[in-house]
């Protein structure tokens, strides 16, 4: 009877092994290449971070649907930094043990600027997702890649933006300057502060709030008295609404008004309503710019969203793209291979072209042509620079 049994178990486990073996070959195959991802999922900067998640998956189901990494499927390892430095730290740790090839994060300057650090010494390539302060990638380092803007390139398309504008209007000659104290907004305004001087400009009020500031009316009420003719601010979302409601409320009439960053979000237009109009922002896509794949990789955008999509989504969809493409040209997750296959990065994307370089101090920032939107009509417009314009410029009034 023991010996029966035992041919037959031996027989019923081969049959077993045959069918497993076979269903092997049938069942779709596993996830094989691991990209870390560092984002504020929650927080004070969670609204930015769901867009930038949502332009990531748009990117992760193009790839797989295009034969993932070199016929492997693209897998996602994502941590929630809660809009937190010491959180985003320990999640470099966390992904470090599951030696990742590369990590992509994260929104905030002030968080992305020491996991740079720690990266840098652990030798672990970071694309950086949203954070633009120059100090990322001045002087940077070899482990760190960044094809968004930075604050030297937004303030620079600001004041060629303004001097554009000066050619048909000579009466652009005062500006004053307002801005958080975060890392982002005071590196914008202390570039623009410099264009302004070298550019000639008149400087006739600087000022920097608190974060948290909800009352904005003793600076533009001081700006008031000196009259300026361009307004240029450097603020997060709900800072950027409450200054824009109250610039009405002083009566502060400028012919330009920038309000970097809040200004670019669809929800600023409409919390602030017709106050918006004519208000610009810089940014580093927008949907109707000019390049090659925009209007479809708007309407994947869109859908995902299942709103209108902004910049921030693009940045995500392309932080991922430019990991998939350096980890399918290094053929490997070494991290030193997949830093070289970085560092070679020559990408045409619909969000902006793509290649690192060093000048001017910075190592590893790709030269990106930032553009600027306007609000016309209760909707974003690209308004500069002309070659890359769905519409003209107008000033505050118009």
């Amino acid at each position: 009877m023991e010996t029966k049994l035992t041919v037959k178990t031996k027989f019923l486990k081969k049959g077993l092994l045959a069918v497993l073996c076979a269903s092997a070959f049938s069942l779709p195959a596993m996830a094989q290449v691991k990209v870390g991802v560092i984002n504020s999922l929650s927080g004070n900067f969670a609204a930015f971070g769901e867009r930038y998640n949502t332009g990531m998956l748009v990117a992760l189901e193009e790839i797989n649907a295009n034969g993932g990494i070199n016929g492997q499927t693209l897998e996602l390892i994502t941590q929630d930094d809660r809009s937190d430095a010491q959180s985003a730290l320990a999640a470099v740790e966390s992904l470090n043990k599951q030696q990742v090839p590369l990590i992509i994060g994260s929104y905030a300057s002030g968080i992305t600027g020491p996991v740079s650090k720690v990266m840098t010494r652990q030798k672990i390539p970071l694309i950086v997702l949203g954070s633009a302060d120059d100090s990322i990638t001045k002087p940077g380092s070899d482990w760190v890649f960044r094809a968004k803007h930075n604050s030297t390139i937004v303030a620079n398309v600001y004041f060629d933006y303004f001097d554009n504008l000066r050619k048909s209007n000579d009466g652009l000659k005062k500006i004053a300057i307002m801005y958080g104290n975060g890392a982002w907004p005071t590196s914008v305004s202390e570039e623009g502060i410099r264009q302004a001087e070298k550019r000639g400009y008149e400087i006739v009020g600087k000022q920097a709030y608190d974060q948290g500031t909800t009352d904005f009316r003793p600076i533009l009420n001081k700006f008031r008295t000196e009259n300026p003719d361009i307004l240029l601010t450097s603020s997060y979302a709900d800072d950027g609404i409450a200054i824009a409601r109250q610039i009405k409320e002083v009566g502060l009439n400028t012919k330009v008004v920038a309000i970097d960053t809040a200004s670019s979000m669809i929800s600023f237009i409409e919390q602030v309503g017709p106050q918006a109009e004519n208000i610009v922002s810089a940014v580093s896509w927008s949907p109707d710019v000019k390049y090659e794949g925009t209007p479809e990789l708007y309407q994947r955008l869109k859908a995902k969203a299942k709103e209108e999509p902004s910049f921030y989504e693009a940045e995500g969809y392309l932080a991922l793209t430019i990991a998939a493409d350096a980890l399918r040209r290094a053929d490997s997750t070494d991290r030193q291979k997949v830093r070289d296959a970085l560092a070679a990065t020559n990408l045409k994307s619909a969000v902006t072209d793509v290649v690192f370089q060093d000048y001017d101090g910075f190592k590893g920032q790709n030269p990106i042509k930032s553009v600027i939107i306007q609000i016309q009509d209760g909707k974003h417009a690209t308004v500069y620079p002309e070659n890359l314009a769905s519409t003209k410029a107008k000033l505050s009034g118009e």
